[in-house]
């Protein structure tokens, strides 16, 4: 019988492609390719124009079977079916596809309500229209700044509805950026930067004297080479002046899945290092897609 049990399932979305993957409960073990899906990209290929194709073709995705299931034996059938409904599913979106932006919490913030209001208006002066078609969820603090993503609710509920389809459990729906932040914490510079690359999409997150001060996704037009993202990298230094006066000489951290991140050891005067997370190469017949690198991106190791 296989060792294969699967502990969740992973989903990976961009704009263009959807992969499911089941991750096993031994962390040596390969996950298992569930469904791979290519999503037509409207003309217009806006971020709302994207999350609405992609919550379109959640109807196609159609997941092969699980492994522990194929291979249970005779008499554990019953296990195998009450295991597949205890599944859980997590989420993780491009962050081109979902909107990042720094709240700094009014003096004398008090409870929940205010810093959600706070968020709502700032989301309405960045981009010109009301939240309500958004979930605002953020690491909220009432002293210093925090980041706020706007997750399309549209797609959270077209993800929810496939995932009741299929008898298992919405866990997270998260961007990439959080999800590398959650995973390399201790590894953020506290005067730098953090910089995540998965597919075509890089984020960029600023922090001085251990606070966030500005966070921004660009859409790559293509393969980046080393002299086009250091420019980059100067531009948006241009774009988010140092804040405080700490003394340290900033430095920077890469991170992501794309083959295009940087390994050398300065980058535009400053000290680099990237963390390159689960390789897409590494798993059979699933190629090296966006959406692969961002599935595996939450795969625990």
């Amino acid at each position: 019988m296989s060792r294969f049990r699967a502990r969740r399932l992973l989903l990976g979305c961009s704009a263009s492609d959807l992969v499911l993957l089941a991750e096993p409960e031994a962390t040596t073990d390969a996950p298992q390719l569930l469904a791979a899906l290519a999503v037509a990209a409207p003309a217009a290929a806006t971020a709302s124009a994207a999350t609405a194709a992609l919550g379109a073709a959640l109807a196609g995705l159609q997941p092969a079977p699980l492994a522990a299931a194929d291979q249970a034996p005779a008499g554990a059938q019953s296990d195998a079916q009450s295991d597949a409904q205890s599944h859980f599913l997590s989420v993780t979106l491009d962050d081109h596809l979902v909107r990042s932006f720094v709240v700094t919490p009014p003096r004398g913030a008090r409870g929940l309500r205010e810093l959600r209001a706070t968020a709502a208006a700032r989301f309405a002066g960045l981009y010109g229209e009301s939240a309500e078609h958004w979930l605002l969820s953020g690491d909220w603090h009432a002293s210093f700044p925090f980041i706020v993503c706007a997750l399309p609710r549209a797609l959270y509920q077209a993800l929810d509805q496939w995932a009741q389809a299929h008898s298992w459990r919405l866990d997270s729906m998260t961007p990439a950026l959080v999800r590398v932040c959650n995973r390399l914490c201790a590894s953020i510079p506290s005067d730098g930067w953090l910089l995540v690359g998965f597919g075509q999409t890089l984020s960029l997150l600023n922090l001085c004297n251990d606070q966030i001060a500005s966070t921004r996704s660009v859409l790559l037009p293509g393969v980046p080479d080393f002299a086009a993202l250091e420019t980059l990298l100067a531009q948006e230094r241009l774009r988010s002046p140092d804040r405080g006066a700490s003394g340290k000489q900033q430095s920077l951290l890469w991170a992501g899945a794309a083959d295009w991140l940087p390994l050398a050891s300065r980058i535009a005067g400053l000290p680099s290092r990237t963390i390159r997370l689960p390789d897409a190469g590494a798993l059979a017949g699933a190629g090296s897609s966006a959406a692969t690198q961002l599935a595996l991106a939450e795969r625990r190791s």
